[in-house]
């Protein structure tokens, strides 16, 4: 067929967008576990408790680098395809597996760290600290 086939993205495209209505389920846990971590905070309530906490925080980050990397390699292959117009349809599950697979090889742990919620949610605890430190040394 010439100019390569025609590919229907409409599915995928409604698939990514449920996708990305995850990532606000994800941002409200990393929002939710910030707050119980300051109420645990402010509470005086034990270090391990407000430990657990960060942990949560640092699974949330972890699931929203793997979703948003894998809406990236959904994003990526789906561009390449409708640019490069092949002739056979390709395997778009093989593709966007290898492109994946790609992003993710290149995940540390530091890059968890640098997570926004993550680095909001670490100021936060440390200022609420702070207030309660004080707030003790005023009794």
């Amino acid at each position: 067929m010439p100019g390569g086939a025609r590919i229907s993205f409409n599915c995928v495209d409604s698939s990514l967008s449920s996708l990305k209505n995850c990532q606000s389920y994800i941002n409200t846990g990393m929002d939710i576990a910030t707050h119980v971590a300051l109420d645990l905070v402010e509470s005086f309530n034990d270090v391990e408790d407000v430990n657990s906490i960060e942990n949560v925080m640092l699974e949330y980050a972890a699931m929203d680098r793997e979703l948003n990397h894998y809406i990236r390699a959904i994003e990526e292959t789906v561009n390449q395809i409708k640019r490069e117009k092949p002739e056979n349809i390709p395997d778009l599950k093989d593709l966007v597996k290898e492109k994946f697979t790609a992003l993710e090889s290149k995940n540390s742990d530091s890059d968890l760290q640098r997570n926004e919620k993550y680095i909001y949610f670490k100021d936060q605890l440390k200022e609420m600290r702070k207030q309660c430190k004080s707030y003790l040394k005023k009794k």
